[in-house]
């Protein structure tokens, strides 16, 4: 049988001015705890009040003058004479722990023997540690295998008063029984059962939680036992496998009640790191683990515990918990205002020639971002959507500051950011390619870096070989440092993979190679070709187109192709709507725009003659496809015309090109370490993001630009021969100063930001052969070797020369 516990109340009868009643609680221990309560509240009121540590309240019963009296009764409604005698006890119960009761008491005994004799507390480690192990054997019997009876067993600690005696000896004054009791009460951080231990380390949490708690009381939360304790239990609470103990007498909201504060300490903790710019990193990550820990824990119970009724969302526990992540949500929203405020200075700073100190911002980035996602977490809860709205307003408030900080986080970090990809809107292009980018493989080139995948092609056979060297190689090649040669050819390095990117693009996107149309008002705009059937290869070449994008997006080299929106889309699993269509398909857009601008009595007329058929033209011949079943006999009316456009749409763009789209977005998606990295890819960015990371800019070439991001080697900007090189530039169409930079750098289509996206800076070097030959080129390095000549006239001719398509696309030297 389990040891009852027994604790008396004394009534006052004597009201107070507020209207309480008051009631004076006689512990076993001899101390005397004052309740004040309202007539009204029910005696289970006062049971909350003894067992707010006690996890089995309903083992707790009332006495008076040897009848039970109802929990549910109001204190006004007993009907007590004055200083009347109740008697609280637990409730006597068989238990299937006999040994944990015995232990647990032999604790107790040994804490009441201590008192006299100091030396026995030195038994406390050897207790607990026996009253761990013996929870293995629990485990081998059918009986008591589930992990239920772990918890059971445990329960036995706290209900016993053990956890008080250990914590009373701890907070002692006399220093070996307060040794003795940190050795015993550490024994929990670390359960050495031996046998499967992480069972029970696992439903340690209560008795962790309960150890915080007194310790925090006494010794106050900056003692360190508490702190390890603390971080034991966020461990705890992180395992997959731990799951809050249920039973009838243990209300849901036990846990979430339990963990509020150490949430409410690890956020002041965070904030706290935020403020000072704390640069310990050991600290911060405890602090964040911690964070995150009973943060998510509290998270998951609010889902479960359905706190969108009034009684709960009205707790105090719940009234706490909004109050905290609005404090957080306006303690960000000026943190944010500080540093957009230093940052414009910080960038001064930083572009003379003074020092600029590291920003305190970015010594936090990890904490602001950790706190942000937690935030946008609980935004997305029903109970919470009014922080929705402050979390997405204070984002609004301070896109510039929103933006640095996506572009400030590595890789490493970057998993804790994705959520901020479905607030693209808020953010500048930089910070969406950023967050993008990061989504694919690391190029690495070092000693732990993968084998590097060298392709060897022949020009005369360039897809063909191109295809087995990619299509037919493991994924995890392709994520390894790519490098390209040419048969018979001495030139290589970056500048020839540049240049095979965009002759092996050129062809994919070729409109002889039937795998994708042009866009009829952008030529360089494509999308699915559903009558690519006609190439047995094409779904094959389809994951090798893919493949080629991925690979393009990866080496940030721009190829001067550009998806259309019904593309896009598709690929970043979003609907297509009629104004998408536009570019794509003109006549069809326009069609669909006059059939919902007419009037309905027209529609509804049946002159149109539209029933919910496709007709179109496949391989030369007519056909037509019934968009819903018995749709050749449904007329459109005006009532329906919404939903036969839309129809006509899908089966247009989607339903006719779907094995070619799976096996491009197979290819593609290859390039990526995961698929969820290429979901949040295309979340993190629009259609015209998109085309400008893989086509490059649309404008015309800067020439101001060019000029100042050129060096000279042997050369000054002032000779002779430099100013007719420009010159004779300037004088040159769009398409041969493509050619031009081509020859000088394998680079055919700028980056979206011109010249400066480069990487590195451009370079004409002052030749050494003759004025009889032609410039020649170091793609690799962006140099231009330009020799000496002697009139303007000879350095146009020679340019000429160059900006011919059948020179532009060789290089003099490797």
């Amino acid at each position: 049988m389990a040891p009852s516990g027994v604790s008396a109340c004394e009534t006052d009868p004597v009201p107070h001015p507020s209207g309480t009643v008051q009631l004076l609680l006689r512990n076993m221990d001899s101390r005397t705890t004052v309740l004040r309560l309202r007539p009204w509240d029910t005696l289970d009121t006062v049971l909350h009040h003894l067992g707010e540590a006690i996890i089995r309240r309903g083992e707790l019963r009332v006495t008076y003058d040897g009848r039970e009296l109802p929990r549910e009764a109001m204190i006004s409604d007993l009907h007590l004479p004055p200083d009347a005698m109740l008697h609280v006890t637990s409730r006597l119960r068989s238990t299937r722990h006999p040994f944990a009761w015995a232990l647990a008491s032999a604790i107790v005994t040994v804490a009441r023997i201590a008192s006299r004799r100091p030396a026995a507390a030195n038994a406390f480690p050897k207790l607990i540690k026996c009253f761990l192990n013996t929870v293995k054997p629990l485990d081998k019997k059918k009986s008591f295998g589930s992990t239920g009876a772990v918890a059971e067993y445990l329960d036995v600690f706290l209900q016993s008063g053990a956890a008080k005696v250990l914590v009373h000896f701890y907070l002692s004054s006399y220093v070996p029984h307060r040794v003795a009791a940190d050795q015993a009460i550490r024994c929990f951080l670390h359960p050495d059962t031996r046998t499967r231990p992480n069972i029970v380390k696992v439903w340690t949490a209560p008795v962790l939680m309960e150890l915080c708690r007194l310790i925090a009381a006494g010794a106050g939360r900056g003692d360190l036992l508490y702190m390890d304790l603390r971080g034991t239990l966020a461990t705890v609470l992180s395992m997959p496998s731990w799951t809050p103990p249920r039973s009838p007498d243990l209300p849901p909201e036990w846990v979430a009640q339990q963990v509020c504060p150490f949430a409410k300490e690890m956020a002041q903790k965070v904030m706290a790191d935020i403020t000072r710019g704390n640069r310990n990193s050991v600290v911060l990550d405890r602090n964040l683990f911690e964070f995150n820990s009973f943060w998510s824990v509290m998270r998951r119970w609010v889902c479960e515990l359905s706190v969108g009724s009034a009684s709960r969302s009205e707790s105090p526990w719940m009234t706490w918990l909004s109050m905290a992540l609005m404090t957080m949500v306006r303690f960000l929203d000026g943190h944010m205002e500080q540093f957009e405020m230093g940052l414009q200075h910080w960038r001064w700073r930083a572009s003379s020639s003074a020092a600029a100190a590291t920003p305190r911002w970015t010594i936090a980035l990890h904490s602001v971002w950790t706190v942000l996602a937690e935030l946008d977490a609980w935004s997305e809860l029903n109970a919470f959507r009014e922080l929705c709205c402050k979390v997405r307003a204070m984002l609004l408030a301070h896109k510039t500051a929103v933006t640095s900080l996506v572009v400030s986080v590595g890789r490493e970090w970057i998993g804790n950011i994705r959520w901020i990809a479905k607030h693209r809107d808020l953010l500048a292009f930089e910070a969406r390619m950023h967050l993008a980018l990061t989504m694919l493989p690391v190029l690495g080139d070092g000693i732990d870096a993968p084998p590097r995948h060298e392709v060897l092609v022949d020009r005369s056979r360039l897809m063909d070989e191109s295809f087995g060297y990619i299509t037919l190689a493991a994924h995890e090649r392709l994520h390894a440092v790519l490098v390209v040669e040419f048969k018979h050819e001495q030139a290589t390095g970056p500048g020839v993979m540049r240049e095979w990117f965009c002759l092996v693009c050129r062809e994919l996107f070729n409109p002889r190679i039937p795998l994708f149309l042009a866009c009829p008002q952008d030529m360089r705009r494509f999308f699915l070709n559903p009558s690519s059937v006609v190439d047995p290869l094409h779904l094959w070449y389809y994951i090798f187109s893919g493949q080629m994008i991925g690979l393009a997006l990866m080496h940030k080299i721009q190829v001067g192709v550009s998806l259309d929106l019904t593309l896009f889309l598709q690929l970043a699993g979003r609907h297509i709507s009629l104004d998408d269509i536009a570019d794509a398909d003109p006549p069809l857009h326009a069609s669909c725009k006059k059939l919902l601008e007419m009037d309905p009595s027209l529609v509804d007329s049946d002159g149109l003659g539209l029933t919910f058929v496709r007709e179109f033209e496949a391989l030369g011949s007519r056909k037509s496809i019934e968009l819903i079943k018995g749709g050749n006999d449904i007329a459109v009316t005006s009532k329906n015309r919404c939903k036969y456009i839309h129809l006509l749409i899908q089966d247009s763009f989607v339903n006719c090109t779907k094995n070619q789209l799976a096996h491009f977005a197979e290819g593609l998606s290859s390039i990526f370490i995961n698929w969820e990295f290429s979901r949040v890819f295309f979340q993190s960015l629009d259609v015209e993001d998109f085309n400008q990371m893989l086509g490059g800019s649309k404008d015309t070439i800067d020439m101001n630009q060019w000029k100042a991001h050129t060096n000279y080697n042997g050369y000054r900007a002032r000779d002779c021969q430099i100013i007719w090189f420009w010159k004779v530039l300037e004088s040159m169409t769009v398409e041969q100063q493509t050619r031009l930079l081509f020859f000088w750098t394998a680079v055919k289509y700028l980056p979206f930001d011109g010249f400066s996206g480069l990487g590195s800076r451009l370079l004409i070097s002052r030749a050494s052969c003759s004025c009889d030959h032609l410039p020649t080129s170091h793609t690799c390095l962006y140099q231009l070797n330009l020799p000496a000549y002697a009139s303007f006239d000879m350095m146009q001719s020679r340019l000429q020369i160059i900006v011919q398509e059948h020179v532009s696309s060789s290089f003099g030297e490797p």
